[in-house]
């Protein structure tokens, strides 16, 4: 991989073309093993994290994730909306009732949403308990009311068996045909999924099922199946979505760090707030407080069962069609006590019934192709192999550009080194002092700096400007050009790097359907370099190339 030793310089040369090609590879297979270290699980949590500041700083972004048009009428939008309802206690006190609620009251609100025609109702409550035969048979009704209309009612269970407590004996249609409840009814999984490492919900499982059980054998998770029925041949895109997973398999779900527009309507707290980036860094909030607008656009079943009860809403029944016609409705409960809440990365603490709505809205954003991680893809060592292609030009960026740096500046040094006048005179100021004081002062100082954050970041700039100074202030004006025309050079480096990182990007999320997790490792190898590790990596290459030479020679010589 090397040249012989440079003559002139009595060190080894730069490599050659054929060199840095081999050891910008080793550099890429290196640096994605340590992108992918992650003993006992240390590093997910900081895998996991930079991909929520990802959705919190740029989750608004159209090209993140392309969301419906805030002025746009949704019966005119290009996709189906997704809409929450929201029964709580003042919605069942309406009718009488208590939590938990009874099943003729999930009757008459499958009969209040029929009239306003969505194209599909999940009702995420677990009907578990028997009630009696009549008040089952008014719901199946309603059911089998929505299901003749064109609207799919899906109900929540936990395993399909579940809807045998459905069965009403006797009930019929009006046709006289018996009402069966996996005939009218949709059974889906609504198992919520959570990160080991710090239990926050950012992964949505594709099915329920049991180790034993082949992949697409289970029962299919209820946003998936929604999907799934409204997309094409359901089997198609079950299969699809489902076929060679993990039993643990799920999709990443994009949160969005601000609120649905419509919930404005209601919310006191602002639905329109995205942190800003630079805050967030200056003043570290990298993600948003919890927040009392929901991501989805959320209407309370007080104000569908009687809207005078609700005068915040102000709704019409206009309004109410251009909401809900069309639209995927979730009914979740959110009752003082209830206990159905889930962890989000950004909005912290919601009912469990938005964990399914985002996952279906995150669907049909994504046109069925969410984004994915590679430990749940089926041929995974396809996706691996991207990644090593992406570091490998940007290991070849790096080595060419160390190659200009030498050329341009001609040894003596790079944009970021101190010149031997500014060496010598720092030198010369710390060799004043004894070596104790020098020591325990420079203890102190950085005990300092270790309690007040704030101090570091104002002696980090301090100590930069001072540098700058100084270099200006004692070095020749040949060595300041020098340092200038390689700073040029190294932004320039730069510059194509993030231009391949930006590339990646967008094959690996909108071809590849891969999360935003591994951009940061894209990043820093781009801004770093692979860090300093690269020196002792290249050097035992290089001692490898020579010995390999040596040998060769040896053996041409006998």
């Amino acid at each position: 991989m090397t040249n012989p030793t440079d003559s002139g310089a009595g060190r080894p040369a730069r490599p050659g073309g054929r060199g840095i090609v081999l050891e910008s590879l080793l550099l890429a297979a290196v640096a994605l093993f340590f992108l992918n270290f992650n003993p006992l699980g240390a590093m997910s949590v900081g895998h996991r994290f930079s991909q929520d500041l990802v959705y919190a700083w740029f989750g608004g972004a159209h090209w993140l994730y392309p969301r419906l048009p805030a002025e746009s009428k949704p019966r005119a939008a290009a996709r189906p909306r997704v809409v929450v309802m929201l029964v709580d206690d003042a919605a069942l006190a309406l009718r009488g009732a208590r939590w938990p609620a009874p099943i003729d009251f999930h009757a008459q609100l499958f009969a209040e949403l029929e009239v306003l025609k969505p194209r599909a109702v999940m009702l995420d409550f677990l009907l578990i308990d028997r009630a009696e035969a009549d008040a089952t048979c008014a719901f199946l009704t309603a059911a089998a009311s929505l299901r003749h209309n064109g609207i799919v009612p899906y109900v929540a269970v936990t395993r399909p068996d579940e809807l045998n407590a459905l069965d009403a004996g006797d009930c019929r249609d009006d046709a006289g045909g018996p009402l069966v409840p996996m005939n009218v009814l949709t059974p889906v999984s609504v198992r919520l999924q959570v990160d080991s490492t710090d239990f926050v919900n950012r992964r949505y499982p594709f099915e329920e099922r049991l180790a034993t059980q082949a992949p697409g054998g289970g029962l299919a998770s209820a946003a998936v199946r929604m999907y799934c029925d409204s997309a094409g041949p359901a089997g198609d895109c079950l299969q699809r979505l489902t076929q060679e997973r993990p039993v643990d398999a799920g999709f990443e779900l994009a949160w969005s760090p601000a609120g649905d527009p419509f919930n404005q309507r209601w919310s006191q707290a602002r639905c329109d707030e995205v942190p800003s980036v630079t805050q967030a860094i200056l003043f570290k909030k990298p993600l948003p407080h919890e927040t009392q607008c929901p991501p989805i656009a959320t209407l309370f079943a007080s104000a569908l069962l009687s809207p005078a009860e609700d005068a915040s809403f102000g709704l019409r029944n206009e309004e109410l069609y251009d909401l809900m016609e069309g639209a995927f409705v979730f009914v979740g409960g959110n009752f003082r006590g209830g206990g159905d809440l889930m962890t989000t990365p950004l909005h912290t603490r919601l009912p469990g019934v938005y964990y399914h709505a985002v996952a279906l809205d995150n669907l049909l954003a994504f046109e069925g192709h969410p984004k994915i991680r590679k430990e749940f893809r089926g041929h995974r060592l396809e996706y691996y192999l991207f990644d090593l292609v992406v570091l490998w030009l940007l290991s070849l960026i790096f080595l060419r550009r160390q190659a200009w740096l030498s050329t341009a500046t001609q040894g003596s040094g790079g944009p970021f080194d101190l010149s031997p006048a500014a060496r010598s005179l720092i030198a010369d100021l710390i060799g004043r002092l004894p070596t104790a004081l020098w020591v325990l002062g420079a203890s102190v100082f950085l005990l300092l700096l270790a309690t007040y954050p704030l101090l570091q970041t104002i002696v980090v700039l301090a100590v930069i400007a001072v540098l700058v100074l100084l270099e200006i202030r004692v070095a020749a004006e040949g060595e300041l050009l020098g340092r200038f025309r390689s700073l040029a050079l190294y932004l320039a480096a730069l510059a194509l790097s993030l231009i391949v990182v930006a590339l990646a990007i967008w094959v690996g999320y909108w071809w590849l359907s891969l999360p935003p997790v591994d951009w940061v490792g894209y990043l820093s190898f781009a801004a770093f370099g692979f860090f300093v590790a690269h020196t002792a990596i290249l050097e035992f290459a290089r001692r490898v190339d020579d010995i390999h030479g040596a040998r060769r020679s040896k053996g041409a010589g006998t």
